[in-house]
């Protein structure tokens, strides 16, 4: 077992989660292979599709039908994509102290809200920069065609369900995906910017998939990739999740409140 809350020297001033990484190796540096990034991609990649082919296929009578097959089928799918993340990881858990410090699910400490503070400054300026350039380069197109949240009614009941979904449940599994196995996976391989420019460049890419032109496309995914890479800067200062899953959740709240004040 190693001791991740222990620097290995005074003088060692890396960011924490760099110094939890040298750590690990120092403990086993036996090859972490490609598993915990390949296994949840892979996986998330046939749900999105397996989601879009249920919901297109299955055609409800009614809104109960209707909201009972949303439901269901996201519970299904997340469910599943939270065994693929278990399976993936399991392994590295039990060779590193557990999932706390091998990939950051911890608890949140009262430090995190400065870091929050700083995640929400970060992505707030990141996102207005892209989407006035993107705009100013398709006259005013690609922040209207950008959204990715739609829902086709504007009952209380749609709307509880989307914010659980968007809200609570997403934020933690995409963060665990993205902070957790996938730039911990790469910083294996390669120093932090590259494993963070990557990871955050598939965390975009899979939030593209809803929009229907590229200058939407491209736009949505400059947008997303600000978030994922304030949140690797996050995780690589505190070397925890916490901050960045509450910074995740921040913004999709507000993307779902955009939406109900736009539908109604």
């Amino acid at each position: 077992m190693i001791d991740p809350a222990t620097p290995r020297g005074a003088s060692d001033r890396r960011p924490r989660l760099d110094r939890l990484m040298s750590q690990m190796r120092v403990h086993d540096d036996a090859p972490w292979g490609w598993r915990p990034a390949v296994l949840p991609c892979v996986a998330l990649a046939a749900l999105i599709i397996l989601g879009n082919a249920a919901t297109h296929f299955i055609t409800p009578h009614t809104f109960g039908e209707a909201l009972a097959e949303t439901i269901a089928v996201n519970l299904l799918l997340y469910s599943a994509l939270v065994s693929v993340i278990w399976f993936a990881g399991r392994d590295l858990a039990r060779r590193y102290s557990g999932w706390g410090w091998t990939f950051g699910l911890q608890r949140p400490r009262r430090i995190d809200g400065a870091w929050v503070a700083a995640g929400v400054g970060l992505v707030l300026v990141g996102r207005i920069v892209v989407v006035v350039i993107a705009d100013l380069a398709t006259n005013g197109r690609a922040g209207r065609q950008s959204q990715n949240l739609s829902v086709h009614s504007s009952s209380p009941a749609v709307y509880a369900t989307l914010a659980v979904i968007v809200v609570l449940v997403a934020p933690v599994i995409e963060e665990t995906v993205f902070r957790g196995l996938l730039l911990r996976t790469f910083m294996r391989r390669t120093g932090f910017w590259p494993a963070a420019l990557l990871s955050s460049l598939i965390f975009a890419i899979f939030h593209t998939y809803e929009v229907d032109t590229l200058a939407g496309a491209v736009t949505l995914a400059g947008v997303v990739f600000t978030l994922g890479l304030t949140n690797c800067l996050l995780v690589r200062w505190s070397g925890r999740l916490s901050a960045g899953i509450i910074v995740h959740a921040l913004f999709n709240a507000l993307a779902v409140v955009a939406l109900i004040l736009t539908n109604d």
